[in-house]
């Protein structure tokens, strides 16, 4: 196995959105259980208390993927074009024949 592919460190950004998704989705299940057990002891309000809390960490959740993927365009560019783009034309330029020979 290669050490040095498991001990690179993870980028800030990335380790954030992971930690983040999993926070969501301990928020989210621990929401539909609270839901259940509310149900289940007879509970007979309503529950859109429950509804409005649940979603509002999605929301927040959604607003930092943007900002993550946003981030991470504006990384791959290298003088305003996509950096995938870059290479490609990189490409064609390295294997057009030389017309003129070595010189």
């Amino acid at each position: 196995m290669n050490l040095s592919k498991r001990n690179k460190k993870r980028e800030f950004s990335k380790s954030l959105l992971l930690q983040d998704s999993i926070l969501i989705w301990i928020h989210s299940l621990a929401h539909i259980i609270l839901a259940f057990y509310c149900i289940y002891k007879g509970y007979t309000g309503t529950l859109p208390w429950l509804a409005a809390e649940a979603s509002l960490p999605w929301t927040a959740y959604a607003v930092s993927q943007a900002f993550y993927y946003n981030k991470s365009t504006k990384e791959n560019t290298r003088d305003g074009i996509v950096f995938e783009t870059a290479l490609k034309e990189e490409e064609k330029i390295d294997s057009t024949p030389d017309v003129f020979g070595p010189m």
